[in-house]
Formats: structure tokens, sequence, C-alpha cells
């Protein structure tokens, strides 16, 4: 079920946010080799943040350059899925990924400095995707009625591992 002889690697990433509630954002990638790359991403809250929701929608690129929604949208409730209530896989994934890679590591409300550092698609962890290129959007918002917080679009790349089906050299090239 899960990846094996694949990479997901991300290509750019965007932060666009809501500058009435958000400020002083940065969002970095860094390639770590030619399968790898994070990013890290700062912003500073204006507002105490308490009741956040994250809608996450994947696209994929056909072959007109064009992207299409891929058969895939998630809501999470970021305050229930930091109190640990319940949980689905994708949420538990979420909630990994939250704990590991972000400053929020407790429940709402959520102020001051929020951070995000060396964020990435494991492969382990999540489902196998066709080999194309994808576009992630995660967009936030906050309260009832929601008012929009920020997007972030992450673009992926499902590369196949070259050295997976590599056949071995023969003995008598190895010393030359």
């Amino acid at each position: 079920f899960y990846a094996t002889g694949v990479f997901y690697k991300i290509k750019k990433s965007e932060c666009i946010v809501n500058q009435e509630y958000i400020d002083n954002v940065s969002c970095v990638l860094k390639p770590i080799s030619w399968t790898r790359s994070e990013i890290s991403m700062d912003c500073d809250l204006k507002v105490n943040l308490t009741d956040i929701k994250m809608v996450v929608d994947v696209f994929y690129k056909d072959s007109s350059n064009m992207y299409h929604p891929f058969a895939v949208k998630f809501t999470f409730d970021i305050c229930h899925l930091l109190r640990g209530k319940e949980m689905n896989f994708l949420e538990k994934y979420a909630k990994e990924h939250f704990l590991n890679m972000t400053n929020l590591n407790h429940s709402c409300p959520i102020v001051g400095h929020v951070y995000a550092r060396k964020f990435r698609l494991d492969e382990t962890w999540f489902p196998h995707l066709p080999l194309q290129t994808y576009k992630i959007r995660f967009h936030f918002s906050n309260g009832k009625p929601a008012r929009y917080l920020g997007v972030v679009w992450i673009y992926i790349e499902v590369m196949e591992d070259y050295y997976k089906n590599r056949r071995p050299r023969p003995k008598a090239l190895m010393g030359l």
C-alpha cells in the first residue's frame, strides 16, 4: 500500500497569507539531494487563533500541462488534531508532522511565532501515487464563519527510484 521505489520530491512552494492575521512570512525550499528537498516556513500571528481548519487538495498535471483535481480532498480541524482525540490514519500522519516539524505541540489557542522546519513528504508514510507531477494546496482558515488565513502551495514530482532497476556491474569491469 505504501510507496516503495519512488520518491516525492518537492519542486516548488508558495506561501500566500492574509496580512490582516499573519505577518513576516518566509517560505524557503532547500534541496537535499536529487531525490529530496525540504521546506522551512516561518510567520508571526497578529491575533490568537482558536478554531483553525486546514483543507488539503491534491491536483495532478496532465499532458497539456494543466492541473486537475485528483480524487482527494481532506479537511482537518487543527485544534481537534492537537488535542489528540480519535484519529484516522491521515489525521495521525498530519499530527505526526505537526509535532515533529513545527512548534505546534500544544492545543489551541495558537499565538505568536509559528514555524515548520524540514517539512518533507515521506514515502514510507504516504500512499503510492502514480508517477507524475502534483500540486498540493493547504488552505488555512480560522473561526466561524471561516476567515481566510492563508494558502501554502507545494509542487511535487513523484519519481521512480533510479537505482531500483539498475543491474549490477559485471565483476570483470569492477577493477577498471
